[in-house]
């Protein structure tokens, strides 16, 4: 069981009115849903793994507008 006393504050912000009203993340076996548009208090792995999954989200969209850009660009 994990110490509760190392969990660290996860805010969550909300999306738009159409998405979940809850993010889901599952490390090593065990799951957490966790509101949007509050704070939760998770393992620091947690609140690492939702920070990764941002950067990547965010490469993956930078990339995406690239490869747009150079689409509509005629040669």
């Amino acid at each position: 069981m994990e110490n509760k006393e190392n969990y660290v504050d996860l805010y969550v912000p909300k999306g738009y009115i159409s998405d979940d009203p809850n993010i889901f993340i599952s490390l090593n076996g065990k799951n957490y849903l966790l509101p949007k548009g509050k704070t939760s208090r998770v393992p620091p792995c947690v609140k690492a793994e939702y920070e990764r999954s941002l950067k990547a989200q965010e490469a993956l969209d930078a990339r995406s507008a690239n490869l747009l850009e150079k689409a509509n660009k005629p040669l």
